[in-house]
Formats: structure tokens, sequence, C-alpha cells
């Protein structure tokens, strides 16, 4: 089984727990680049090019994944050492860092729904919020307005972290925040995943 990562700086593994975050976008690594620069030809199309990287995707249509999560997070439910986690010589780099831990030790899974690639920059409003923007509901029943924000994104304020106007400016301070200063304007190509929580 395969592990995927999301972000606790940003509160992002909460919300695919909280079953707020139900999509993410993943960049194209230069090595799956590098492949398509050796087998693509001079009348290759996008089309070709979309078809390439999705035989290529990292995770699959129906694939469950193991959401990646640091041992010392989940080491404890109930106030009680769960013993496979216990702080044995295999298990001491994940303690801290999720990067290092086991998945068939990680007690959530997501299964991936679909599939696709498209440009950064043709998120929908909609899907911004599958990624883990939320309305501000204070902000929203105290006047009224409707604000968005991603957890943990800014410095705290009376009714919640940086607001934004649209759910598509804030996901673009959270894309250049995981990415890079400039990701969202650069528009790359970027596997889509759908998932659900099913563990």
């Amino acid at each position: 089984m395969k592990k995927v990562y999301f972000s606790d700086k940003y509160g992002l593994t909460q919300t695919v727990l909280d079953k707020i975050k139900t999509n993410t976008r993943r960049s194209i690594s230069n090595k799956l680049w590098k492949k398509w620069d050796e087998v693509k030809t001079a009348d290759s199309t996008e089309e070709d090019l979309i078809r390439f990287l999705l035989d290529n995707s990292p995770y699959k249509l129906g694939e469950v994944v193991a959401v990646a999560q640091a041992y010392r997070e989940i080491a404890h439910p109930d106030g009680f050492l769960d013993e496979r986690y216990e702080v044995k010589d295999d298990f001491v780099s994940g303690w801290a860092n999720k990067l290092f831990v086991r998945a068939d030790l990680m007690p959530h899974q997501i299964r991936i729904t679909n599939v696709r690639v498209e440009r950064l920059q043709d998120i929908s409003d909609e899907d911004c919020m599958a990624e883990g923007v939320e309305l501000n509901q204070r902000q929203y029943e105290y006047d009224g307005l409707k604000l968005y924000f991603v957890r943990n994104l800014g410095h705290w304020r009376m009714f919640g972290c940086d607001n934004f106007k649209t759910p598509r400016q804030a996901y673009a301070a959270l894309i250049d925040k995981i990415s890079g200063k400039g990701t969202f304007e650069s528009n790359p190509y970027v596997f889509v995943y759908e998932f659900e929580l099913i563990k």
C-alpha cells in the first residue's frame, strides 16, 4: 500500500480526516517530465501528453492509499500507548516525521475516486473548497459577509485566520505556501485526485 502526505502546517491532514478536503492537486515530477521528453514525437499533441501522464500517475483510480501521520500523532489512543507504535529502532525515524512511517500502520485510508490532469488555474471554486479552503462561518454568521480561509494560513484575527474574498484566492495563497511562491501564477500541469475517506 502506498502513502499520501498532506501538510500538517496548514491543517490539511485534519481536513481530510474531517471530510472537508476531498481532492488534492499534485505536481508532476521532473522524472516523469524527462520520461515524456524521451517518448514524445514531433507530432505529439496535448492529448498525447495527458494520456501519457494519466498512464504514469502515481495513484490510480480505485486505489486505496494510507494517510501518512507521524507515529506520535496516533500512538496514544485513549491515553494508552499502542504497542504497534512503541519507540523501537524500526519506528524511531517515524516518531516525529511521517515521511518514514509504514503505510500498513496508518489508521486512516482514502480511496481514489477520480484521476485527471489539468492546469492548476483550471481549478473551480467548488474544487478549491474540496482542497481544504473553508468559509469563515463565524464571520458569515456575524455580518453575512462571505470570506474564505485556510487553517493556519496567516495570522489569527478576531474571526479566524487571514481571510480571502474568494475560494480561488485562498487556494492560490495555500499552493504558493506549499509549493513555492509563484506556483499558482506559473499554472503548471498537475495531477488531480478526488478521494473519499474510507477508514
